[in-house]
């Protein structure tokens, strides 16, 4: 195998091992793991219509808007969820009312809070600092109830899981001060990054991804019953008849590169072509780059670039070996060196022979 075809492959393997080393809790995710904690339907739908367990969840509905006008598209939403909980506090946390929350309760994260480039973060953030100071359950506004909630109190925590892998944001219910809500808070600083792509920024940032990511590593070793976040299934969260909400069309924060990566899934065979169109490319500029590698101009820049190399380490060299050596002057340069004339019986009285050393 030659040198250089060596030298990429290895530099390949080092750039995978890095890859897989930052994206090792994305990779997790592949894993879908979230049957063990399911919320099943005995838990949700006692057989006598009776719940047994008692509510943990305090009986509070937190929803967050800019303002406390929402669109007339949601009404029917909140008003169902209203009017099914009337034992049940209501909170909308408009952006002001949310701000001034932070700003009163959690001083430390105005500052990030204020910087995040789009609202839907700090829509995210409240929604997670509500739970853990409140509890309660949160709901998005599009996702209007359809059955009273009650069963989902019965548990510490709950998210909804999403298809094919993670959890969602968009429904979710806590104990105070949960332990799982307490990481996920801890870890919005660390995962406050801009990844030039809007829609790609706010979903590892505060969005679900950010919250599947954290949930993965929550559980990683493992947590006692207490501590568990249970997981309501997808037919248990809409489009059947026992689900516990619908949802009504529209979305308040995706922009146009989100649109488009949704319209992907509506162009499968598109992107999978793009795909390999991709995977082609890649292949055709490793083909080019090793091509240059084995070329005679590669060999001719690295012969420069080696002998350029030694040059400045030998220049490096010799500045620092010559600091430390003592030059004659010009004047004494033919002057013999000056030695130290020894006084045989001087030295013979320093230093008396010993006749057992002698052969």
């Amino acid at each position: 195998m030659r040198k250089e075809l060596k030298y990429i492959i290895g530099a390949h393997v080092a750039l995978i091992l890095f890859l897989v080393w930052q994206t090792f809790d994305l990779i997790t995710l592949l894993h879908d793991d979230s049957f063990q904690d399911a919320l099943l339907d005995v838990d949700l739908n006692p057989p006598n219509g009776v719940l047994e367990k008692p509510a943990l969840i305090p009986k509070i509905i937190h929803q967050t808007y800019k303002t406390d006008q929402i669109p007339e598209i949601w009404k029917p939403g909140q008003k169902a969820c209203v009017d099914l909980h009337p034992d049940y506090q209501y909170i909308l946390w408009s952006d002001e009312m949310a701000r001034d929350f932070i700003a009163q309760e959690y001083p430390w994260f105005l500052e990030q809070w204020d910087s995040y480039p789009y609202p839907i973060q700090r829509a995210d953030a409240i929604r997670y600092f509500a739970l853990v100071h409140y509890g309660g359950i949160y709901i998005d506004l599009d996702d209007g109830c359809e059955r009273k909630l009650d069963p989902l109190l019965t548990v510490p925590a709950f998210v909804r899981k999403t298809e094919p892998t993670g959890i969602s944001n968009d429904v979710m219910g806590s104990v105070p001060r949960h332990p799982f809500f307490l990481k996920v808070l801890d870890s919005l600083t660390p995962y406050k990054k801009n990844w030039l792509i809007p829609y790609l920024t706010i979903m590892y940032s505060t969005g679900p991804l950010f919250l599947s990511v954290v949930w993965k590593q929550y559980k990683r070793w493992g947590v006692p019953e207490s501590g568990k976040v249970r997981i309501l299934l997808p037919e248990d969260y809409k489009t059947h008849t026992y689900s516990f909400f619908a949802i009504a069309p529209g979305s308040s924060w995706h922009l146009d590169d989100a649109k488009f990566i949704k319209s992907l899934g509506h162009h499968i065979g598109l992107a999978v072509v793009g795909g390999f169109l991709i995977a082609a490319l890649v292949f055709y500029l490793e083909y080019l780059l090793y091509s240059f590698a084995i070329s005679s101009h590669a060999k001719k820049l690295g012969k420069k670039l080696r002998s350029y190399l030694c040059f400045w380490n030998w220049g490096i060299f010799r500045s620092k070996t010559n600091t430390s050596i003592k030059r004659r002057t010009r004047k004494d340069s033919n002057l013999p060196p000056q030695i130290e004339q020894i006084d045989p019986e001087k030295y013979e009285q320093q230093q008396p022979l010993n006749p057992e050393n002698i052969v």
